[in-house]
């Protein structure tokens, strides 16, 4: 049943991902964990994920935006609300929330989550579990992913986009995928 009809799709820039990501997915068969809700990421990650039975963490620190997508849970797609911020947004951030949340192996993590400064601090939690890490957005230098993402054995940056992802693994020769 489709649910939150006639919303607006967001900037093209967010959907950057898309490719890189099913690729990691169709390129490897265990959980996956979905940093960071989206337009461009959540369904499709549902749909194809349900029809394979293999199970979806979604985790998101805006309440109110994890709710539009609340419709797609199922026996195989989980969804978590991290309360970091006070206020759904930005107030009294608590970042460190993150750390109680997807502690386990992951065939797949999505790094595409707020506030924008964790995500390396996650990207080294899962470096030695999962076979591979989507982080989107890796032209952005205040992110400062550079120092966590050159210590993987393997890394490929997807450019097509102007808003760069790059799938890092210590298992998976992740070049390969874009043979």
């Amino acid at each position: 049943m489709q649910k939150n009809i006639n919303r607006e799709l967001g900037n093209p820039n967010y959907g950057t991902h898309m490719v890189p990501l099913i690729n990691a997915i169709m390129n490897t068969t265990g959980d996956v964990f979905e940093m960071g809700c989206g337009d461009y990421s959540t369904p499709l990650l549902h749909y194809i994920l349900t029809k394979q039975k293999r199970k979806l963490l979604s985790a998101d620190t805006d309440l109110k935006w994890l709710s539009l997508f609340k419709y797609l849970e199922n026996d195989y797609h989980d969804f978590e609300y991290v309360k970091v911020y006070d206020d759904d947004w930005s107030l009294n951030p608590k970042p460190e929330k993150w750390n109680n949340i997807g502690n386990k192996n992951w065939s797949v993590v999505f790094i595409d989550h707020r506030p924008g400064e964790r995500r390396k601090i996650d990207i080294e939690r899962f470096k030695n579990t999962a076979e591979i890490i989507v982080v989107h957005d890796t032209d952005v230098e205040s992110y400062g992913y550079e120092p966590i993402i050159s210590q993987f054995k393997y890394q490929y940056v997807y450019k097509i986009y102007k808003t760069y992802t790059t799938l890092v693994s210590n298992f998976i020769d992740v070049s390969k995928l874009f043979e």
